[in-house]
């Protein structure tokens, strides 16, 4: 089984959940995409931006960083994360500002024609 995870907030507990989410199901064994739109994707840029910075850093320390998270999972070797190019062109962001933990850029329309009948699409 494969799980699209849709991350739309560029808020500090909502990027964990989002990363926690990927690495659990990675760990599980299933395929793990990271689909990364809305303000969230201003929190993949190299220089990440996100909207309560007090708050990111208490998840730092709690080594629970969304980036640490992620980058992790990948190492499982079925997680992919995927950015919006819809909301890139919003925001004006190119793909190589993008942080590195990002594999791939797409639109909505080609990310939902992967989705197959068996996966599950969370959104977040």
């Amino acid at each position: 089984m494969r799980v699209f995870i849709v991350l739309t907030r560029n808020d500090p507990s909502t990027l964990y959940v989002a990363a926690a989410l990927t690495a659990s199901y990675a760990a599980l064994g299933n395929d793990a995409v990271l689909f990364i739109t809305g303000n969230a994707v201003l929190a993949f840029k190299r220089k990440p931006m996100v909207t309560d910075l007090s708050e990111r850093e208490l998840y730092v320390k709690a080594n629970a960083d969304y980036l640490s998270i992620i980058n992790d999972s990948k190492s499982l070797g079925n997680v992919q994360v995927i950015a919006c190019t819809g909301v890139m062109s919003v925001y004006g962001i190119r793909k190589d500002e993008l942080h590195e933990v990002v594999d791939e850029v797409l639109d909505f329309p080609t990310l939902i024609s992967r989705v197959k009948d068996n996966d599950k699409l969370l959104v977040v």
